[in-house]
């Protein structure tokens, strides 16, 4: 009986404790705060797509001055890197002993013309007589001769001047054209040595305004940038690539320079491509080792912030000015082998948006396909975004490095 009631109470127990717990009120559930990102609208700018390469600036010459006469230096006439211009005096060699050479060579023609004259007197006399049997023919003979001679030996020394006239000369050491000088190899007081190719190196002076520069470009890329610029050509009516000449013969193709293609330069030191020149040679032949061809662009130099021998990066462009979506490039999410972007839609919410990517302008990414201008998208935050979450949107400016070949305006 005892156990029988134990049992009866223990039953009693568990039913007041569940009838407490199922009467205890229920807690209100409380919702997550809002996540904060910041956002900024994508924008519409005309770009142009552009192929890059590496190139090498060079001279637009380049000279070697050697002496071309043996002699001691006796001035310098120049500082070591000036601007010189064509026929100025750089180096002053001694012309003593040449002066004197060419007052000689003078003097001789001046004799060999008193010997001439003589001559000419004597075939005159002997010409008389010989025509009244006065003299043999032998004589005459000799008289004839005798003018030639004399003659010759005048001619002669007329050379003879005219090199010693040229040795005189070159003892003044002239610019052959204009430009920058380097550093003066001698000095004052020091033996050079004269001679076609074997003459004593002086200096070097380069014109570097226009300046070149030089880069290995692929045969499909050029014939890309040929068929682009006859392609604008024709539409335009700007070159006629395939003009007649009077009888109606068609002509041959106009060269590289004559389509004006443009190209644009960065230096080392600089963000944006702000110096545009035009390409204006071809090499005439494929390289069959590498396959590739070597261009050329000139540019202005004025200020002469270029010098021969720097690396620089070209760009040669390679479409027509187009309408582009831009985004950052901060902004762009990668999941796995995908690239998209978070849209702000209606009510806050954050829609996933798969994109396809262009090429990079700075620190903003071109959208080829899935992004319309004036949307507004994720730009810090991307990874704090879960499910339905509501956003806590602030609107920023685009970054502030941003290549000025990417400013445009907001839609």
């Amino acid at each position: 009986m005892f156990r029988i009631w134990n049992l009866l109470a223990h039953g009693i127990l568990a039913s007041l404790l569940a009838l407490s717990i199922g009467c205890k009120p229920k807690l209100p559930t409380q919702e997550l705060p809002a996540t904060k990102v910041a956002a900024v609208l994508a924008l519409s700018q005309e770009i142009t797509d552009y192929d890059e390469y590496v190139g090498r600036t060079s001279a637009t010459e380049t000279v070697e001055v050697r002496a071309r006469v043996t002699g001691y230096i006796k001035e310098i006439r120049f500082s070591d890197g000036d601007n010189v211009r064509e026929n100025d005096v750089l180096f002053l060699i001694e012309p003593d002993v040449y002066q004197a050479v060419h007052q000689q060579a003078l003097a001789k023609i001046d004799l060999m013309k008193a010997r001439v004259g003589l001559a000419q007197s004597k075939l005159a006399r002997a010409k008389s007589l010989i025509d009244v049997k006065a003299i043999s023919q032998e004589e005459y003979e000799e008289n004839v001769a005798a003018l030639t001679e004399a003659q010759a030996q005048l001619v002669s020394a007329q050379a003879d001047s005219q090199i010693s006239a040229l040795d005189l000369k070159y003892t003044e050491v002239r610019s052959p054209i204009s430009g920058r000088i380097d550093r003066a190899l001698t000095t004052p007081g020091n033996i050079v040595t004269g001679g076609l190719g074997t003459g004593t190196l002086l200096t070097t002076i380069v014109k570097n305004d226009p300046i070149y520069v030089y880069f290995d470009v692929d045969e499909q890329s050029v014939l890309r940038y040929q068929r682009l610029q006859r392609g604008e050509a024709q539409s335009s009516k700007a070159v006629d690539t395939t003009a007649t000449d009077s009888s109606g013969t068609p002509q041959a193709p106009k060269d590289l320079k004559s389509f004006k293609i443009p190209c644009l330069i960065q230096l080392s030191d600089e963000e944006d491509y702000s110096h545009r020149g035009e390409l204006d040679f071809i090499q005439n032949r494929i390289d069959e080792r590498t396959g590739s061809i070597k261009l050329r662009g000139v540019f202005n130099n004025g200020d002469s912030l270029f010098k021969p021998g720097m690396f620089v990066r070209v760009r040669v462009p390679v479409s027509q000015p187009y309408s582009a979506v831009l985004v950052p490039e901060q902004s762009i999410g990668i999941d796995q082998d995908a690239r998209y972007v978070m849209v702000v839609g209606p009510g806050g919410k954050a829609t996933r948006r798969s994109v396809e990517l262009g090429r990079l302008i700075g620190d903003s990414r071109v959208i080829l396909k899935g992004l319309n201008a004036g949307e507004e998208i994720i730009y810090r935050g991307l990874q704090r975004i879960r499910g339905d979450s509501s956003l806590d949107v602030q609107r920023v400016a685009w970054p502030a490095k941003r290549s000025s070949a990417a400013k445009g305006t907001e839609e």
